[in-house]
């Protein structure tokens, strides 16, 4: 997301108005200080995309999800005028259709039980294509690739189609497809840079087993920790600085662990 920042130099004079991207303010504060900038003022910029991308994707999934609850309350309780007046709502379609629509490899929203059978199938049922599936499996950061292996020419196959959602598609597959497609996107650059396509699926493999591992190390210095300590407010404060790290990178949170009062 975007910040715009304030600060003072060294020869005391004012910097205003600048800004910065980074994925969260704790983010951006670490990287003006590694500049050696020491921000007085650092806010979000303006924009209602902006602002929702500050809370993270499990809140923006909430803001969604709300959004689509109230168009479903809105049917029975206010009839079509009220209903027309929602969908004539630009912020609201704005926010529903950049999150459905985004090729950031991130968590899915939706049904999980939709997204749970999509992970443990290599999404066959939204895609036709090995090469699709291969990369949708490794679409999801910190979850376990079903499709590990391809081969070269059903990746080649698979950069020369685009594979657009349907009408009848619900928000998980439009979600997933279009994930896939910003991974061809990838591929493509990879390839521009000099990469080969066995060097990118070799990558991905790496990148998704290196999160894995890291949310694991997460977990398990979590679930030790309250082994180990029975201060509640303490152990929040672990799970919520492990879940800053998480959100990040894309991974899905770690709930915090049951422990007696």
């Amino acid at each position: 997301m975007k910040f715009i920042y304030s600060y003072t130099t060294r020869q005391n004079e004012r910097r205003e108005g600048l800004t910065i991207y980074a994925p969260n303010r704790d983010a951006a504060f670490s990287e003006l200080n590694r500049q050696g900038i020491r921000p007085y003022r650092l806010n979000p910029a303006p924009g209602l995309w902006n602002k929702m991308l500050s809370i993270g994707w499990g809140g923006l999934a909430i803001l969604v999800l709300a959004a689509g609850l109230g168009l479903l309350a809105a049917v029975s309780l206010t009839q079509r005028k009220d209903i027309m007046e929602l969908e004539q709502d630009g912020d609201v379609r704005e926010i529903v259709s950049e999150a459905i629509t985004s090729k950031v490899r991130r968590q899915l929203i939706g049904d999980q039980g939709f997204i749970e059978k999509g992970i443990r199938t290599g999404w066959s049922d939204v895609f036709e294509h090995e090469g699709e599936r291969f990369l949708a499996s490794f679409a999801i950061p910190g979850v376990p690739a079903t499709v590990r292996t391809t081969n070269v020419a059903a990746l080649e196959e698979s950069l020369g189609r685009k594979v657009s959602a349907d009408e009848t598609d619900g928000m998980e597959a439009r979600q997933i497809k279009a994930m896939v497609e910003g991974m061809k996107d990838e591929l493509r650059r990879f390839i521009a840079a000099g990469g080969s396509i066995e060097q990118y699926g070799r990558r991905l493999v790496a990148r998704q087993d290196e999160e894995i591992s890291i949310c694991n190390r997460a977990r398990n210095e979590i679930e030790q920790a309250a082994k180990n300590n029975p201060d509640k407010s303490e152990i929040a404060n672990l799970v919520d600085c492990r879940n800053d790290e998480l959100r990040r990178m894309g991974i899905k949170p770690i709930q915090m662990p049951e422990m007696a009062d």
